[in-house]
C-alpha cells in the first residue's frame, strides 16, 4: 500500500530528525512529536475512509493508548525524558502496523501481537547495549574522576557491602548442602547476582557523578533538565529540586535572584536507539523469537 510506504518514510525521516536535534541541543522539539502523531492518525484515517477499512485506524489508536501509559511510565520513573516519552507516542501511531511494501526484501520474525510492541523492545536491548557502552567510554574517558567517585562508593557502601558479602556466602554455603540440583543452581546464580548487581550499581553510580554531574548558567537551563539538589539564596530555599525536571518557571525563579551556576544531571542522548530499535524490528522482528 502507497499510505505503508508514505508512512515508513515519514517515520524514519522524523526519527532521523529527533535523533540529530538530541545530539546537536540534548533536546527533542515537541513540534515534530506531534506532526508525527496527527500525520499517522491523518494518513490513516484517509486510508479507513478509502478502502473503508477501520482497522487501520482502530489498531493505531489502541496501540497508541498503550504507549501513551508505556511512556508516561517511563516518565514518571525517570527512566526516560519528556521527549524520548512523546516520541515514543509517535513511533506507535506510525508503526502501529508493519509495512507491507517492505515483506518483499526482508523476512522479520514477527508476533501476533501489536508491531509497536515489537519496536519497544528492540529499543530497550538496542538502548541496553548503547548505555553499556556509554558508561564505560565515559569511566575511560573520565578516568580520574570516576576512580575518585568510584573509592568514595566504594566507602560509603562498606557496611551493605559487608552484610551482602556474607548473603552470599551463606546462600553459596546453601547451595552446597541443598539435594536439589536446580536449587543449588538457584541458590549459586542468587549469590553471584547479588554481588555482581551491587558493584554494577557502585560503577554505574560512580560513572554518573563523575561524568554526567556539571554546572551551568540558568540563562543555559531547558526545560525538562534535572536539578541535582534545592537552591538556596541567603540560606533561604527558593527553588525545591524539581521531581520531573525544570520548568520555564523554574528558570525565571532563578533568573530573578541571580543564581550564577547549579548543578545538574545530564541524561544521556537515547534518541539513536529508537531509531537502530525501529529498524531492527522492521528487518528483523522481534529478537526474542531468535531464542526459541
Amino acid at each position: 500500500m502507497i499510505i505503508d510506504l508514505i508512512l515508513l518514510i515519514l517515520g524514519l525521516l522524523g526519527l532521523i530528525i529527533a535523533s540529530y536535534s538530541d545530539i546537536k541541543t540534548t533536546e527533542i522539539p515537541d513540534w515534530l512529536s506531534y506532526s508525527l502523531i496527527i500525520s499517522g492518525f491523518s494518513l490513516r484515517m484517509l486510508h479507513t475512509i478509502v478502502n473503508k477499512d477501520i482497522t487501520y485506524t482502530s489498531t493505531a489508536l489502541i496501540t497508541f493508548g498503550i504507549f501513551f501509559l508505556v511512556s508516561n511510565l517511563m516518565y514518571y520513573t525517570k527512566q526516560w525524558g519528556g521527549g524520548d516519552t512523546k516520541l515514543l507516542m509517535a513511533v506507535s501511531v506510525i508503526f502501529a502496523t508493519y509495512p507491507q511494501n517492505i515483506l518483499d526484501f526482508f523476512s522479520p520474525k514477527l508476533d501476533n501481537f501489536y508491531f509497536p510492541i515489537t519496536i519497544f523492545i528492540n529499543i530497550l536491548l538496542v538502548g541496553a547495549i548503547y548505555s553499556f557502552m556509554f558508561i564505560i567510554y565515559s569511566s575511560l574517558k573520565h578516568k580520574k574522576e570516576f576512580l575518585k567517585e568510584y573509592k568514595k562508593y566504594l566507602e560509603h557502601t562498606k557496611n551493605p557491602r559487608k552484610v551482602i558479602l556474607v548473603l552470599s556466602i551463606l546462600l553459596i554455603i546453601l547451595a552446597f548442602v541443598m539435594g536439589s540440583i536446580l536449587t543449588k543452581i538457584f541458590l549459586f546464580a542468587g549469590a553471584v547476582s547479588i554481588l555482581v548487581f551491587l558493584y554494577i550499581w557502585i560503577f554505574v553510580k560512580s560513572v554518573e557523578k563523575s561524568c554526567m554531574y556539571t554546572l551551568i548558567s540558568p540563562s543555559k537551563l531547558l526545560e525538562g533538565d534535572w536539578l541535582t539538589k534545592d537552591i538556596y539564596y541567603k540560606n533561604k530555599l527558593i527553588l525545591k529540586k524539581p521531581e520531573y525536571g525544570v520548568t520555564k518557571k523554574d528558570i525565571l525563579i532563578l533568573k530573578k535572584y541571580k543564581i550564577k551556576n547549579v548543578e545538574i544531571k545530564k541524561g544521556l542522548v537515547f534518541t539513536p536507539s529508537f531509531i537502530i530499535g525501529t529498524l531492527t524490528a522492521l528487518i528483523f522482528g522481534n529478537p526474542i523469537n531468535y531464542l526459541f
